[in-house]
């Protein structure tokens, strides 16, 4: 961290008091601290030049310079000490890589357990709270076989389909991610706190809600692209056609991302919002491979962290094999990226086909050896 405990925190106190201010939502906030520089120089500057900001205006300029409530932040900091979160502020260099290209990321993010490099390898789930006993069973063995993989589950912690993926993670000793729609210090559902206990140890659960923050509906919405943001993709099963999935698969198309549903009967309900999401261009999703088939980068990951752990590698192998994805790459380039002559890459790139890392295609080009 550049910032000691202390700095952060006043970061803390100055983004929850632009937080807390009527009509000052995220997107505002990323807009002030991009012209302007920080949430202390926003809070500090005149209202002339807060109001020729795009989009602010003289009445939202006026409310940030008068509405400013720094006693309540700092005891809402306070408290967040006092419960022992951790917290991530989106100036942080550690701050969720998956999260920061999203449109309106959370500008602090409260945690507890831990989020590692590996997480950003990770696949949501989510689906119906009312979810059938195939749908439950399937949403299980899906993340235990992804968690088996090395891929980290994200869902919301929800009756139903969430909580069968959190815990086919669990059962596979896997990691999981949970994102809630209240504060850390209110557990919904109250019978999920067992679930909740394992996924701290295993993984970490997230809320950007201050203290106190109960599960009002609103927040269910708001807190869907967070999900979906810290996936590289998004599983739905069984959802009706009005439903929070449906929710997360709009932010899912909006970041970016995969989206995947499970074909199911058209006389059930919970089905008749995947079979629309086939319908408009999802994915189908049957088995673990076809995950695979549409992000095959996600394997290419998996098996660079694999090599990185597992392999010895000499320090001009590690530079080689930092520059693959899934794609195969021609020896003309890898020589230009690492600036070293093509004779000189070929004993490099004999060796890591010796050791199982790439293999040789037509046309003098590279690729991981997936298999």
């Amino acid at each position: 961290m550049n910032f000691t405990d202390k700095n952060r925190k006043e970061l803390l106190i100055d983004l929850i008091i632009l937080s807390q201010i009527d009509g000052v939502g995220i997107k505002r906030i990323h807009q002030l601290i991009a012209m302007i520089g920080s949430a202390e120089k926003v809070l500090n500057s005149p209202v002339s030049l807060l109001a020729d900001i795009p989009g602010i205006g003289r009445e939202v300029a006026s409310r940030i310079k008068e509405n400013q409530d720094r006693k309540k932040a700092e005891e809402i900091a306070d408290k967040v000490e006092k419960l022992r979160w951790d917290y991530f502020l989106f100036s942080d260099p550690d701050y969720p890589a998956p999260l920061k290209n999203i449109p309106d990321p959370p500008v602090y993010l409260f945690y507890k357990g831990n989020y590692i490099e590996a997480d950003s390898n990770a696949m949501a789930v989510v689906g119906s709270r009312s979810a059938s006993e195939n749908g439950r069973v399937f949403a299980e063995n899906i993340a235990m076989e992804l968690a088996e993989n090395g891929i980290t589950i994200v869902s919301g912690m929800a009756r139903g389909i969430d909580t069968c993926a959190h815990r086919g993670a669990l059962k596979a000793n896997g990691r999981t991610l949970a994102v809630f729609g209240s504060s850390l210090d209110i557990i919904y559902p109250p019978e999920g706190r067992n679930t909740a206990r394992e996924i701290v140890g295993s993984g970490a659960l997230f809320s950007e809600f201050l203290p106190g923050t109960i599960p009002l509906g609103p927040n269910f919405p708001r807190r869907n692209r967070i999900i979906s943001g810290l996936a590289q993709g998004l599983i739905v099963i069984e959802a009706a056609e009005r439903s929070g999935a449906l929710s997360t698969a709009n932010h899912a198309l909006a970041q970016n991302r995969e989206i995947f549903a499970v074909p199911g009967s058209p006389r059930s309900a919970t089905s008749k919002g995947t079979n629309r999401l086939l319908k408009e261009g999802a994915a189908v999703l049957t088995s673990v491979d076809d995950i695979f088939d549409q992000l095959p980068r996600l394997k290419g990951d998996l098996k660079i962290g694999k090599i990185k752990r597992e392999i010895e590698l000499t320090e001009s192998e590690k530079m080689i094999v930092d520059l693959f994805d899934e794609n195969p790459i021609h020896i003309d380039i890898l020589s230009r990226e690492v600036s070293r002559p093509v004779p000189d890459l070929m004993p490099i790139l004999l060796a890591l086909e010796l050791k199982g890392i790439v293999k040789e295609l037509s046309g003098k080009r590279y690729i991981l050896d997936l298999s």
